[in-house]
């Protein structure tokens, strides 16, 4: 095991950008078939995304955000109804909430995950609740199995932000078969990435066509609102290449994960709770820790050239930040869960040594 005060420092990129050698060829062949998000070279990416994911529909989206925005109109939010979602998620799930003139109501989540708990739901479902958003973190599983019985039961719409988590499953499922809408990101970073762009997963054919509609400036029939949300066929065809190599790719990712956790032996630092019945992406893996000070650990990290998204992008619950704080409702389980936690990188690009690095660099930590 690589001792980190002995050997020179590495430095461990956290970004992928993948590349397959079939990219420009399709991407060149569909410069003749129209470039417009109506391109039959969208439709059949959408085909594609719902044959690999057990979909009925798929509707291709410009972006993980945009099509969050979708989902939310599809599912009927108007200005002042309340729109509930766990505040450990980025600040791309709440922004489109916020945009539609709806209200975010956070729920905590559990103890040991980012799923909503079932208690607390309970405590801020209302009248005004028009649609729960579940946020399954750097593509671990959560129990939207549990959340989407509950969803019926009050007869609220269940929207999954899978941006982190194409090919996660649960019960040999994909997450997206537990939502009435499911959206993703294939924004460059990740798993499935066409540069920018996303798409929305429906079995629900009404919903789908209210999808559709509205992404498409309502048709412009003159009768029903709608935007521009489509993506172009470049993109598409991208992400139509790129969807054949993603299962390769998920197995690069979890051979990674797996190098590390057999190497990692630190007293302090476990892999996040996997749920029974779940399989993770890899999108990062991710780790709790028991410091008395988490930042201080993540900070010897970042020296040592082991990022993570944490500090990063300065992870915390949404209502800490200046522009969400007027929403706040305080969710202890969340806070805890993200001040005991850090992210590590483990995409295809990175090697045995990498994760050999990474191991020793935590094993060699010592608090205070």
């Amino acid at each position: 095991m690589p001792n980190p005060s002995t050997q020179p420092k590495q430095v461990i990129s956290d970004k992928y950008r993948s590349r397959y050698d079939d990219d420009l060829s399709i991407v060149t062949a569909s410069l003749d078939r129209g470039l417009s998000g109506t391109s039959d070279v969208v439709s059949e990416y959408e085909a594609a995304l719902g044959r690999y994911f057990s979909s009925s529909n798929a509707i291709a989206i410009s972006s993980g955000g945009a099509a969050i925005s979708v989902a939310l109109e599809a599912a009927g939010v108007k200005p002042g109804d309340e729109v509930v979602l766990t505040p450990t998620c980025p600040l791309c799930t709440v922004y489109p909430i916020m945009a539609a003139g709806a209200k975010p109501v956070f729920v905590d989540t559990r103890v040991d995950g980012f799923g909503a708990d079932p208690a607390d739901l309970d405590r801020v479902l209302s009248p005004k609740t028009r649609a729960i958003i579940d946020i399954p973190m750097w593509g671990y599983p959560t129990q939207v199995d549990e959340l989407q019985k509950i969803a019926r039961k009050v007869g609220v719409p269940l929207i999954l932000d899978l941006a982190h988590s194409h090919g996660s499953t649960l019960h040999g499922r994909p997450l997206s078969a537990y939502g009435d809408l499911s959206c993703f990101s294939t924004h460059e970073r990740k798993p499935l990435a066409t540069g920018e762009g996303g798409f929305i997963l429906t079995d629900n054919n009404d919903l789908a066509k209210r999808c559709r509609d509205y992404s498409r400036f309502g048709n412009l029939n003159g009768r029903d609102f709608g935007l521009n949300f489509k993506l172009g066929a470049l993109a598409a065809a991208l992400g139509t290449s790129r969807l054949q190599h993603l299962d390769r790719q998920l197995e690069a990712r979890r051979k990674n994960a797996e190098r590390f956790l057999s190497k990692l032996s630190h007293p302090s630092v476990r892999e996040s709770t996997l749920i029974p019945g779940g399989k993770t992406n890899y999108y990062f893996l991710t780790l709790r820790t028991s410091f008395a000070n988490n930042r201080r650990f993540i900070d010897y990290l970042d020296e040592n050239g082991v990022p993570s998204d944490i500090k990063r992008y300065g992870c915390k619950c949404l209502y800490e930040f200046p522009a969400v704080a007027q929403y706040r409702r305080n969710c202890p389980n969340g806070e805890r869960l993200l001040n005991t936690m850090t992210t590590i990188p483990v995409h295809p690009a990175l090697t045995e040594k990498d994760m050999d690095y990474m191991a020793g660099l935590i094993n060699a930590y010592r608090e205070g």
